[in-house]
């Protein structure tokens, strides 16, 4: 179907031929156009168009008539010459394929006979060829026939090969015929006969069996000559190997070299035997007969073995064919060096230094059996010598086995779980501890020593190894507002020597009478008590330290002391107990409280850092907001410290650097009056070296130290000696006794390495985790005591094992801290859920309920490992997790956008619950009692973040004008900025009053007093 073209395309152009152009003007008329004028006027053009034509020819033609006429008769020509040429065409193919008298025909009839007279030759020929070799078949097949029957197997054998030969030159045409398949039947059954009577000549001639009465006796029998089964013909061993084919000869070798192997050369190898040999004219006998003698010299396994091969070379290896012999021997050459190696060289090397020499006269032994029977017997090549390289290197192979043996003796000992209560304590001498960075120690730094003269001529004595050094003005501003004090007495109970102590150098005992400590007021801070304090002297023997202990009695007006404001005299009424609050895990079993079974017991020594006094500074915010007091009207009462416990009595045990430090911080007398010159006088016989500190080792650790000294010293002593041949210490890369000594840092290694993996679920118990970093720093304090006088190379890996060592005790050390910090800040934050809603009583019980479950946590955390590590680590490690549970409690207080007033009063008393917290960083509750202005709680030392949680709990429920004059003073530097907008934005509603508090807080802490 015709469709229309596109308008887009072009056009062919108009033909210029006049058919086309008469065509054309038709298709363009249309019925109104169509006429007979029209179509007249197209036979018109036709007309003319043709005569035009007819005319144009005739005169081309005339023009060129000579041509025209040339080739008309050229044309002619043409035509008469093909008729012709097709009339020969037509007789020469009737004379080639006529089927009478044709040539195709006649010469394919002479060809069909001609092929027919050669078929009939090549059939005769064939037949010929074929009847000549089923005649020689049949001669050779019952030639061979013939020789089985009558025995004689070595000709048959040949015979074989004859027939074998024509089967190859066998026509083709007679491979597949009935006849000949009938000949190769007969030949095969033929050829079988004659090789099953060889291999049966074979079996009768090599035999290996065991002794009828002792079935563990072994023989070897071998026939020189034996009767051929059915027949009365003989036959010989050399005959029956050189006639058996090669795959059966192969098969028989193989089996030979099997049994061998397995039923005499291991056994001449591994067990002491008796080899018996006899021989008769035709029959040759071997017999192993096993013994059990106890002092057998294992050279004698060695001259056994070299029978058993001469035998074999006497009357087997030499009837081996040639293609055989020597693939024979040497295969026989690897198993007996195996043999050797693996049952007699091996097992008998000696697990100790003293049984080395007759070991070695065996190796030495046992390189002359390979030169003479391996090499010269089996002939092995030469240049494999495996029992002589063995040999070169036995001091290797030695101090390897030495070194499998004390490794598996070392994974026995560290797989073995050992009870926990099978351990001792470890002494560590306590290194002093410096200033810890939470309490810095600098001049006017919060700014509390408002209203109070400098003196710079000030001195106090410290008891410790620095020099007496001049006062700075009062750092932490303890002394505000007092009056300049009178010099307080000093009394020592041994009254030898008087030395003098500030008067309330630290402000502990403010406001403490002769009957105890007063009770706390729970409605203030108790700033504004200035109730003078009794005057009272104490002492103590100075046996207790073996120092003059400092006494010090109060005979002017006591400032306030700050610590009713956090409640750490509560309870102190209450008379002193007989129990200690660590149960005395480091020290002796506690005494009487009586200075004088004080005297006769040792204490472990006191930490280094005393919690500081509450500024004195503070008063002045109490003073200003009475209306509204820090502690408020809290319905839970802060929870009860109790009493700590220290060691020491005095602060004569704190270090060096420390007792300088509180020399600077501490306030002076205010009488202005220096101390006495007796009384900056030091003690002949001061000791300030700290007690030891000790931690629990397992009994493992001891069993694999005292394994590393062994090895050290077994492998020195290997390394001295000249036991070993030169060309056996020429062959080794590394000195005799590397290997060996190079064993005690593996067995370090494999420590390592095993017992994490060994222990992993065990290892998740805080306890078990201390324990095994214990032991990790007990094995590197070892390590580096061992070292000592071991080569260059062993102390180096040494060293790195002891570094190891250390660096894996800190890693579990901390790994139990994380875990424990992780499994707290889960409770938390699953409990507290960031201390939202509290208003609520359910979700305050909830909040309650997670803060007094952390808080028995860390109790038991802190009971499980108290006793296992050092009390530095102990402390070290209780103050990271108290420290983690207060950043968590902080970070969610803080993070709070709207904190009512009810909720400001329940966040603070549950905040409150933390203060028993403090119980952890108290030793000897029983010091307190003794000196009640001591406050030996150190938890700031440990705990960075304790004042400022502290403070926090109070911010809590403090008025804006105490947390602005807080700010000013400088009480608020544990605080960020940012921190103190959020909490001030979150306690306050929007007032004129709030902005400009935010306003003054956005301008940043105040400098200390000192750069001002």
């Amino acid at each position: 179907m015709a469709f229309p073209i596109p308008a887009h395309l072009p056009r062919r152009a108009t033909p210029q031929d006049v058919s086309s152009h008469i065509l054309s003007k038709i298709d363009a008329a249309t019925n109104k156009t169509l006429n007979a004028a029209l179509a007249t006027s197209w036979v018109s053009e036709l007309d003319e168009t043709i005569t035009s034509t007819k005319a144009r020819l005739h005169e081309r033609i005339q023009e060129n008539l000579a041509e025209f006429q040339r080739q008309l008769s050229a044309s002619k020509d043409v035509q008469e010459r093909f008729q012709a040429l097709t009339a020969n065409v037509h007789t020469l193919s009737n004379s080639v394929s006529d089927p009478e008298t044709g040539l195709i025909p006649s010469l394919v009839r002479t060809l069909a006979e001609h092929a027919k007279l050669a078929e009939q030759a090549a059939e005769a020929r064939v037949e010929h060829e074929a009847l000549s070799h089923l005649l020689a078949c049949r001669t050779s097949l019952k030639s061979l026939e013939n020789l089985v029957e009558d025995g004689k197997l070595s000709e048959a054998v040949g015979a074989c090969r004859e027939v074998e030969t024509l089967f190859q030159s066998t026509p083709t045409y007679l491979d597949e015929t009935r006849v000949m398949m009938d000949v190769r039947r007969k030949f095969r059954a033929a050829h079988a006969r004659n090789d099953e009577q060889l291999s049966e000549a074979y079996s009768r001639s090599v035999v290996i069996s065991h002794h009828e009465v002792e079935p563990s006796n072994h023989e070897l029998t071998i026939h020189a000559l034996v009767q051929v089964r059915q027949s009365d013909a003989t036959i010989q061993l050399p005959a029956i190997l050189t006639s058996l084919s090669s795959n059966s000869l192969s098969s028989h070798l193989t089996t030979l070299r099997r049994d061998l192997t397995s039923q005499f050369i291991d056994m001449l190898s591994k067990q002491p035997v008796t080899v018996i040999t006899l021989s008769e004219a035709s029959k040759h006998n071997l017999s192993l007969n096993p013994t059990t003698s106890n002092d057998e010299n294992l050279i004698t396994r060695l001259e056994n073995l070299s029978t058993f091969f001469d035998f074999l070379s006497s009357h087997l290896f030499a009837g081996l064919p040639t293609s055989q012999s020597l693939p024979f021997t040497r295969s026989l050459c690897k198993p007996t060096v195996t043999s050797i190696l693996n049952n007699l060289l091996l097992p008998s090397l000696p697990s100790s230094f003293d049984l080395l020499p007759p070991f070695l006269e065996l190796a030495r032994q046992a390189v002359v059996f390979e030169d003479r029977i391996i090499i010269g017997l089996l002939r092995n090549d030469p240049n494999d010598r495996p029992l002589k390289a063995w040999v070169d290197g036995v001091s290797g192979h030695y101090e390897r086995q030495r070194r499998t043996q004390i490794l598996n003796r070392s994974r026995e000992i560290i797989v073995t779980w050992d009870d926990p209560s099978d351990s001792f304590l470890v002494e560590v001498e306590a290194a002093p501890m410096a200033e810890p960075s939470a309490v810095p120690v600098q001049d006017d730094a919060w700014g509390f020593d408002d209203d109070v003269d400098s003196k710079p001529d000030q001195k106090v004595a410290v008891t410790s190894n620095e020099e007496i050094s001049p006062v700075k003005d009062d750092a932490w501003g303890f002394d505000d507002d007092m009056d300049s004090q009178p010099d307080s007495a000093v009394v020592d109970a041994s009254k030898e020597e008087n030395i003098p102590v500030e008067d309330n150098t630290w402000g502990f005992d403010d406001d403490v009478a002769d009957t105890g400590a007063d009770e706390v007021d729970e409605s203030s801070w108790g700033f504004d008590n200035d109730r003078p304090a009794e005057p009272e002297s104490k002492s103590l023997s100075s046996d207790v330290t073996k120092t003059p202990s400092p006494i010090v009695t109060n005979d002017v007006e006591q400032a306030p002391d700050p610590s009713e404001a956090w409640g750490w005299n509560e309870g102190e009424d209450a008379p002193p107990t007989e129990e200690s609050a660590w149960d005395d895990p480091w020290a002796d079993p506690p005494a009487t409280s009586t200075p004088e079974s004080l005297a006769d017991s040792r204490f472990p020594p006191a930490p280094s850092i005393i919690s500081p006094k509450v500024a004195g500074g503070l008063q002045k915010a109490a003073n200003k907001g009475k209306k509204k007091h820090f502690n408020g009207d809290s319905s839970t009462p802060s929870p009860v410290i109790p009493s700590p416990q220290s060691s020491t009595s005095t602060a004569t045990s704190f270090s060096p650097a420390l007792n300088e430090s509180l020399s600077k911080s501490s306030p002076q007398p205010s009488n202005g009056h220096p101390p006495p010159q007796s009384a900056i006088k030091r003690p002949s016989n001061l000791n300030m070296r700290p007690p030891p500190e000790t931690y629990a080792v397992s009994v493992r650790s001891k069993l694999l130290i005292h394994l590393v000294e062994y090895v050290l010293a077994e492998g020195k002593h290997l390394a001295s000696s000249s036991i070993f041949p030169v060309s056996s210490s020429a062959q080794t890369l590394t000195p005799v006794g590397t290997i060996l000594l190079l064993t005690a840092p593996a067995i370090l290694d494999l420590h390592r390495a095993l017992y994490p993996i060994k222990f992993s679920k065990a290892l998740q118990s805080p306890e078990v985790g201390m324990r095994y970093a214990n032991d990790c720093a007990f094995l590197a304090g070892e390590v580096e005591r061992v070292k000592h006088g071991a080569t260059t190379v062993v102390a180096e890996r040494l060293g790195e094992c002891a570094e190891c060592l250390r660096v894996l005790s800190d890693s579990w050390y901390h790994d139990v801290i994380i875990r424990e910090q992780k499994a707290l800040d889960k409770i938390l934050k699953a409990g507290t859920q960031g201390f939202t809603y509290t208003g609520d009583q359910d979700r305050y019980d909830e909040c309650e309920s997670a803060m007094t479950q952390v808080l028995k946590e860390v109790r038991q955390l802190a009971s499980r490992l108290k006793g296992i590590v050092t009390k530095t680590r102990y402390y070290t490690a209780i103050g990271l997790v108290v420290e983690a549970v207060l950043g968590r409690a902080i970070s969610d207080i803080l993070a709070l956008p709207d904190i009512p007033e009810v909720e400001s009063h329940r966040l603070s008393e549950l905040c409150h619950i933390f203060n028993a917290l403090e119980g952890l960083f108290v030793e000897d509750t029983t010091q307190v009692r003794i000196v009640p202005a001591m406050r030996p709680s150190f938890v700031v030392a440990y705990v960075p973040s304790w004042l400022k949680f502290s403070y926090l709990t109070e911010l809590l429920e403090a008025s804006m004008a105490d947390i602005t004059y807080l700010f000013e003073e400088g009480a608020l530097v544990d605080f960020e900025v940012d921190e103190l907008v959020r909490l001030v934005r979150a306690l306050f509603a929007d007032t004129q009053l709030r902005t400009n508090t935010i306003a003054k807080l956005m301008g940043g802490h105040p400098a200390p007093r000192g750069q001002e």
